[in-house]
């Protein structure tokens, strides 16, 4: 696959990311944002950031999912730079980590940045306010990856001690923290449907159930550290990138299986890929400073070229290694021209024409895809004449045994004009064998194919269980599918009847009917289909998917109808695909928004406005501890403001007695954290000396057993 169109940077590429309106935004390792119209290739804004280079092998860069800001880390100072990137300038500066800021990511919504450092530690951070609102759980080493799920309510953070953590932000209430790789963990990358792809440094990757915190599969690894991964629009496919190769891996997610390790291959090293569905374009960033853009259609023109010449066998392996190109009309008529050429084949192989039949399908012998299924037709019809010859003198056992034999007879006019010939026989003898005296008149019926081995059951209970067929029809045209499915298997070759095949399509209707009629949020009847269902043995697992289903939608609803707030966030941590319900995404807007007003109070120490704001919420359970973080947000910018002051030239005396205070108290509303401990330094560093009498195990949930004052150095006083 050739790239359509090649740009230069003359920088290492860092960060590529899809803004929308058919733009990309490009960071370079020398902090140079660039954004390009894909439709012309051009140019169209950008500015220079006076910033040390950054490691474009690290997640040292992001840009959010609109374009309006970027994030850089900034080596040696421990802080990480937000710039709104249509004012060109600097928005915030982001502090906090004791060591260098190593992966930052912006949610979806752009309204949140995580950062991971060197100490261990991952925050949150407000893009309203630019404070840190939360604190996630720390690792015992550097934090060297993070990220955000699509639908904001999770975040993961991987770190170089092999261990994913993954946290449900907007509770704070359920956290996984598993050691699930052999190298430190360089990538983590969200789908949908809960699923996480987290790959390390020894070029191992992991598929994980987020919502579960469990390993669902891995996949054959790379040779070296996994710097990038993307997905198609489908998430049917997934695009990796390893330090050092110069291939771009394609993999399915589907069965989490490497389609081919060089999909693309690439004059230079990578150190970025993004996947455009808007174009159906792979993008491609290398170190030598220079984006590829790739159609992932354009091998379109080379299948057109391999037909033309009718090298079938090269247009079968193009599609293997570009399976994109199934969604094209060239594969379409492709596959139709073979469905043509093996129904004409056939046609000349039953009027004997076997040479020209051969001849047509000789081009496609040479496909390893067709050679077999070709071969095993060609064999079958050397028996063809044979059989032919059978039904047209009417010596239907020999014709089923030869059919048996070799299955593609099972193909041809004679075979379906032979089994049509069985049917209205055998329809003829059920209604005349329920006439007294009628068995000589069936016998003779059916004589020419008494000794039919796949018939031979038909016809002996017919004779011996006159009522079996007629039995059945009744059961069928009652709907009573358990007694009906009872006689199947008590006289197994029912299944090969008529009234068993509409059993089955009766069946298949019901079943979609059920899926439709969940999306339309009619559970009743859902769950009246699936008791039908339960009668059908091949519908088993799809009818407990439906109850589970059904029953958990009604429940659901249920809860949102008493606004049990409690009860609604359990209920969706143990059926995760809730948290893609309409109903619970509108109930989960409502708390951000709340949470959102709630962190510009924090930002401003206002303790008041945040009960006031989150006064709904106060008493559930599940949201106490993301109430707690803010709490705690709150708190920590009033100790940092009497700081401020002591910076400003006020008397230390006059503060130390308020600072004493207010460190003892959040140790005992929230433990002694690494937050408070910093504060504690820096105190210190100014000539403020705090001590620490206590050092209770940092818990964000102490605070409920309180009566918060307004100000942390206030009395504090136990419920």
């Amino acid at each position: 696959m050739q790239p359509i169109k090649i740009i230069n940077l003359k920088a290492a590429v860092s960060k590529i990311r899809y803004i929308g309106e058919g733009r990309i935004c490009v960071v370079d390792e020398d902090n140079t944002v660039r954004i390009y119209d894909l439709k012309e290739f051009k140019l169209v804004g950008g500015f220079r950031i006076k910033l040390p280079k950054n490691n474009v092998f690290s997640n040292e860069t992001s840009i959010s999912k609109n374009g309006n800001f970027v994030a850089i880390a900034v080596r040696g100072k421990h802080k990480a730079t937000v710039w709104d990137v249509n004012k060109k300038q600097l928005l915030y500066t982001l502090g906090w980590h004791k060591g260098d800021i190593l992966s930052v990511d912006f949610d979806s919504e752009e309204k949140y940045l995580l950062s991971g450092g060197e100490d261990g530690r991952a925050y949150m951070w407000s893009m309203k306010t630019g404070k840190m609102v939360s604190s996630l759980p720390p690792h015992a080493d550097y934090v060297t990856s993070v990220a955000f799920s699509k639908n904001s309510l999770w975040a993961a953070t991987g770190s170089y001690d092999k261990s994913v953590c993954i946290t449900n932000i907007s509770s704070m209430g359920v956290s996984y923290k598993k050691r699930v790789h052999k190298g430190a963990v360089t990538c983590l990358k969200f789908l949908s449907k809960q699923k996480l792809i987290s790959g390390d440094k020894s070029g191992e990757m992991a598929l994980w159930n987020y919502a579960k915190g469990t390993v669902e599969n891995r996949f054959i690894g790379m040779t070296d550290m996994i710097v990038s991964v993307v997905f198609d629009v489908n998430e049917e496919y997934m695009f990796v990138v390893a330090k050092g190769n110069k291939k771009i891996a394609l993999y399915s997610l589907k069965n989490s299986e490497l389609i081919t390790d060089s999909f693309i291959k690439v004059l230079e090293t990578p150190s970025e890929l993004e996947y455009i569905a808007e174009f159906n374009y792979l993008v491609i960033g290398t170190v030598d400073g220079n984006i590829y853009v790739y159609d992932l259609y354009s091998d379109e023109k080379r299948l057109i070229s391999f037909i033309s010449s009718n090298d079938l066998s090269a247009a079968y392996e193009l599609v293997i290694r570009n399976p994109f190109l199934k969604s094209t009309k060239t594969y379409e008529l492709m596959e139709k021209k073979w469905e043509e050429i093996l129904s004409k084949s056939q046609q000349l192989l039953e009027r004997g024409e076997i040479n020209a039949a051969k001849q047509i399908l000789s081009p496609y012998l040479k496909v390893a895809l067709k050679r077999n299924f070709i071969q095993s037709l060609i064999n079958d019809f050397n028996e063809f004449e044979k059989f032919k010859n059978a039904v047209i003198n009417k010596r239907y056992p020999l014709a089923y045994s030869i059919a048996a034999k070799y299955p593609f007879l099972k193909n041809t006019v004679y075979y379906k004009k032979m089994e049509n010939i069985w049917k209205q026989a055998f329809n003829k003898a059920k209604t005349l064998i329920m006439k007294k005296g009628s068995d000589e008149e069936v016998k003779e019926l059916l004589k020419p194919f008494r000794g039919v081995t796949q018939k031979t059951p038909f016809i002996q209970s017919l004779f011996n269980q006159k009522q079996l067929f007629h039995l059945l029809s009744q059961k069928l045209a009652k709907r009573d599918f358990t007694e009906f499915f009872m006689l199947v298997n008590r006289y197994p070759f029912l299944s090969e009847s008529e009234e068993y095949q509409k059993a089955v399509l009766y069946g298949e209707n019901l079943l979609k009917k059920a899926y439709e009629l969940l999306k339309k949020g009619e559970y009743k009847k859902v769950l009246h289909i699936a008791e039908m269902l339960k009668s059908f043995p091949n519908y088993k697992e799809e009818v407990k998917e439906l109850e589970k289903q059904a029953e958990t939608l009604i429940e659901f609803h249920r809860l949102l109808a008493e606004k049990d707030f409690s009860k609604i966030e359990k209920f969706v941590y143990e059926h995760p695909f809730l948290e893609d319900n309409e109903d619970y995404k509108k109930l989960q807007k409502e708390w951000s928004e709340a949470l959102e007003r709630a962190e510009k109070f924090a930002s401003k120490g206002d303790i008041s406005s945040i009960f006031e704001t989150v006064k709904p919420y106060i008493n559930v359970k599940v949201k106490a501890a993301k109430i707690g973080q803010i709490l705690r947000s709150a708190y920590l910018n009033q100790i940092l403001s009497l700081l401020a002051k002591v910076l400003k030239g006020e008397k230390k005396e006059t503060i130390q007695a308020y600072l004493q205070k207010a460190v003892d108290n959040y140790i005992k509303l929230f433990g002694y954290d690494s937050e408070i401990e910093d504060l504690v330094q820096k105190a210190n560093k100014l000539g403020m000396k705090v001590k620490i009498f206590h050092t209770n195990e940092s818990n964000v949930l102490n605070w409920v057993s309180y009566k918060l004052p307004p100000k942390i150095w206030n009395d504090l006083k136990e419920v």
